[in-house]
This record gives C-alpha cells, sequence and structure tokens, in this order.
C-alpha cells in the first residue's frame, strides 16, 4: 500500500536545509522507491498548502493546491511508493495565517497509510528563532512581548510554542503510531544529523553517503542581538542596511565576532524555561518518550543577553553607523 509522509516541521528546526537534501536527491530517493514531488522554483511543498494557509503569492501553484494533492494521490495510489510532502506550513496553528484541513488531507489521500514527522524544539530558542524570522519581513514584536505572549497563548505569530497543544491537534487526525516526534538537539547531534534522523524513520536502510549535501544556503538566522539593536534604534520601522551592518560590527567589536547572544534577559529565559519545562515533561509523558525529550537548556554562560547590553554599545553603533553612512555617499 502507498505510504504518503508529512514533514510537518516545526518552524525553525532545519527544514529548509532538509527540504532542500530531499529536493537534491530525487532521483536516488525515487530509486528506493520514495517520491518527493518537485515543486520547480522552491524545494519545500508549502506550494501544496495555499488553498489553506494565506501564504505569498510566489508559491501558488496554477490550478491550485488542492489540485495539485489529488493529483499526487491518483498518480501514486496502489502503488508500494512513499510519498513525502515536506512544509513546516503543516504545523502551522491558525489565526490569519490559517491552518491545513487535516480531515481533507486525509481524504485526499484515503487510499494512503500516513506517517506524520515532526522536529521540536526548545521553546526560548525556538521564540528567538522565530523573532529572527519576523524580523527579516517587518519590525518584529519586542522580546519582553513575545515572552508574555508565548506564556498566555501558547502561540508566536500563529505557531505553537506549547506541543501539548500542536499534539491535541494532531491527535484528531492521526493515531499514535502514525505520529513521529524527533528532539531538534539530539537529532543534530546524532549520525546523519537532523536529515539523518528524519530519513532514517522514512527509510531506514538508506544509505546516507550516497545522499549528498545540497550546495544551496539554508535559511540559517542571523545574530540575534544585532537584530534586536538594530530594530531598536529603526523605531518601529525596518532598519536600513547600513543600521543592520552597524549594530553587527558594534557586537563584534564589543564583545568579538563569535560571542553567542541573546534577545531575552535572564529572568524571562527562567520564566520560559519553568513554564514549558513543566509543559514538556507533560507532553513525554503522553507520547511515551525519552525524558530526554526537550529538556530546557540554558544558554551558554558566555551568552550576551539583552540587559548586557550597555551605553558603550551604543556608542559604538552609532560611530559605525556614522562612519558606513559616510562610505555609502562617499
Amino acid at each position: 500500500m502507498a505510504k504518503i509522509c508529512l514533514h510537518i516541521g516545526t518552524h525553525k528546526t532545519g527544514t529548509t536545509m532538509i527540504q532542500n537534501r530531499f529536493h537534491a536527491n530525487r532521483l536516488a530517493l525515487e530509486a528506493r522507491g520514495v517520491i518527493y514531488p518537485d515543486l520547480v522554483r522552491h524545494t519545500g511543498h508549502h506550494g501544496f498548502l495555499t488553498d489553506w494557509i494565506a501564504l505569498p503569492n510566489a508559491y501558488h501553484l496554477e490550478n491550485g493546491g488542492r489540485s495539485a494533492l489529488k493529483e499526487i494521490a491518483t498518480t501514486w495510489a496502489g502503488s508500494d511508493n512513499t510519498i513525502i510532502l515536506s512544509s513546516e506550513e503543516f504545523s502551522r496553528a491558525g489565526g490569519r495565517g490559517g491552518a491545513v484541513d487535516f480531515a481533507e488531507l486525509r481524504d485526499i489521500f484515503a487510499d494512503f497509510d500516513f506517517m506524520v514527522i515532526c522536529v521540536l524544539r526548545d521553546q526560548w530558542q525556538f521564540l528567538q528563532s522565530v523573532y529572527l524570522e519576523l524580523s527579516r519581513h517587518a519590525p518584529p514584536p519586542r522580546p519582553p512581548d513575545v515572552v508574555e505572549m508565548a506564556l498566555a497563548t501558547a502561540q508566536i505569530d500563529g505557531l505553537w510554542c506549547d506541543y501539548n497543544e500542536l499534539l491535541a491537534c494532531l491527535s484528531q487526525h492521526f493515531a499514535p503510531p502514525e505520529m513521529h516526534w524527533l528532539d531538534y538537539t539530539q537529532a543534530r547531534s546524532g549520525t546523519g544529523g537532523l536529515f539523518g534522523a528524519v530519513m532514517h524513520l522514512i527509510l531506514p536502510e538508506a544509505v546516507l553517503t550516497e545522499m549528498p549535501r545540497d550546495s544551496s544556503t539554508a535559511n540559517v538566522s542571523p545574530s540575534p542581538i544585532p537584530v534586536w539593536a538594530a530594530h531598536a534604534v529603526a523605531g518601529g520601522s525596518r532598519p536600513i542596511h547600513e543600521l543592520s551592518l552597524a549594530a553587527r560590527e558594534a557586537f563584534d567589536l564589543e564583545f568579538g565576532p563569535d560571542r553567542a547572544s541573546c534577545i531575552f534577559t535572564r529572568q524571562e529565559i527562567d520564566r520560559l524555561v519553568t513554564h514549558f519545562g513543566k509543559a514538556n515533561e507533560r507532553f513525554a509523558k503522553k507520547i511515551e518518550a525519552s525524558s530526554a525529550m526537550l529538556v530546557s537548556k540554558l544558554p551558554p554562560p558566555s551568552t550576551i543577553y539583552r540587559e548586557d547590553i550597555n551605553e558603550i554599545y551604543w556608542v559604538r553603533l552609532a560611530r559605525r553607523l556614522s562612519i558606513i553612512t559616510r562610505q555609502a555617499v562617499a
């Protein structure tokens, strides 16, 4: 019987890298009976979901996502193949962005067995990464507001940060044996990394050395504090390039180019770790996971927190901005 494998993210858990690698190895996968549909312009499968989720026009398919999914179902039903659909948008909670209609998706693939693969990340890291992603397109919420929003609503920008809520949503449509959960940190450190961990669930006998890495650049997050600082100076507008560059150079000069940073304060991290640590314990019990699943991890001791940014840094930023601006107009 044909199988449909949904790699649903979550967001900021290496999804772009995994999608790039799936896409780059389509022929090798197909030779093993694993089909990764090619949407040509994008390695991920966000385009299949645009009838349910509000996504940029660049992702829209000519006849719509629903029609494309039905075509895949018709093509591969009755085969022994596994079809991989990969998009972090599968895990969206809803709100203004919408959410996938899993009941309709199961109807479309009624003749298929289902597998759902979801990678989860420690919440303070997840929230910081979402903040950085939001900052690429518009002024993000203030970090204290991110914390309050996550604690009060279990969401950030329509994404679940309490994974018990995500599990509850998925459990309405998928049985426990159909759902597979991976810890982001554990998977990254294992043999084959994130891709290896996901691939092992889909095709345990796969030899990863036969599947070369994709050469394109994945969606890597920038250094957090300089992003926050640039937005703080911009005051609700998108920072100009010169300002973002000055914020980064000032940080490198003051603290060192390889210094880890965090947009949250120590107190905010403690609140997040305490709150979601308890939620993660409940989640691990529900899915009968190892006690090491989603154990909260504090930032490294040398991390620069938001509260560590003092007047000296802001003076450096102003000086770098002045120099960079003069060079740009010279």
